[in-house]
């Protein structure tokens, strides 16, 4: 898999996931807040998860043929308009069931050849997984 392929392949294991199926995954696009998906799901079901590009982490090995393992990271923010999710007709998902439905989704999840990690969340890192690339 290529790391061009990897923030897609994220959205694809969490729409799979039961938990999630009223919750809208988006790609971030680099806008940010301004991210139109992002504010129309909010104002319409009042929960969106966004995956984050996919940043460069530690490299890891360096074999002498040049192959690179190296650790890549990769966010999902999970927001709730609390006041449209929790509504009639808002998605009825909490903030905090779908960060557990993200984490159950995600936990071992294999990415090309390798496994998706979680990490302690009070780090630097929320979601880590690692991915080998030549």
């Amino acid at each position: 898999m290529k790391i061009s392929e990897v923030q897609a392949h994220v959205k694809s294991l969490l729409e799979a996931h039961p938990g999630l199926t009223d919750a809208a995954v988006v790609l971030d696009d680099g806008t940010g807040e301004a991210n139109p998906a992002r504010q129309t799901l909010l104002r319409k079901a009042g929960v969106c998860l966004i995956v984050w590009r996919v940043e460069g982490g530690d490299v890891v090995d360096v074999s002498r043929t040049g192959a690179l393992v190296e650790r890549l990271l990769i966010f999902v923010f999970v927001e709730e308009s609390v006041a449209v999710s929790r509504s009639e007709q808002g998605a009825g998902l909490k903030h905090e069931d779908a960060t557990q439905y993200v984490m159950e989704a995600l936990s071992g999840a294999v990415v090309g050849p390798d496994r998706i990690t979680l990490e302690d969340p009070r780090s630097s890192t929320w979601v880590g997984l690692t991915e080998s690339t030549a």
